[in-house]
């Protein structure tokens, strides 16, 4: 379930818009499975991030199984090699901080945000 003010991005052309809407401010993308043991904890630190969103960034979300093509679209417009999960952070359609796997924690995010914003 996602909440109210992520967005789910399901196709490659959401993907695209994501992506440019950092050109306006800053954009974080997570990328989910399912099926990962590991996504299931990560999804709790992202979930922990959105809650206390203090700076107002897009949020974005994609499942990777679900909806692959848009997943496979973020690796290609971004350069970052897919992982699961996987957290990006955008600014000026360029990543600019990226996480994964155990490495997802919302305090980190959050301030990687601040130092951004």
């Amino acid at each position: 379930m996602t909440p109210a003010d992520v967005r789910t991005l399901e196709t490659p052309e959401d993907a695209e818009r994501a992506v440019e809407s950092s050109k306006a401010g800053l954009v974080v993308i997570y990328k989910h499975s399912p099926i990962c043991h590991l996504s299931e904890m990560a999804i709790v630190e992202f979930d922990a991030f959105v809650r206390s969103n203090e700076a107002r960034v897009s949020l974005y979300q994609v499942d990777v199984l679900d909806a692959r093509p848009a997943s496979q679209r973020i690796e290609s417009l971004t350069g970052v090699r897919h992982e699961s999960p996987q957290v990006l952070v955008l600014s000026e359609g360029a990543v600019v901080w990226h996480a994964s796997h155990r490495r997802i924690r919302a305090e980190d995010l959050t301030a990687q945000i601040a130092a951004l914003a």
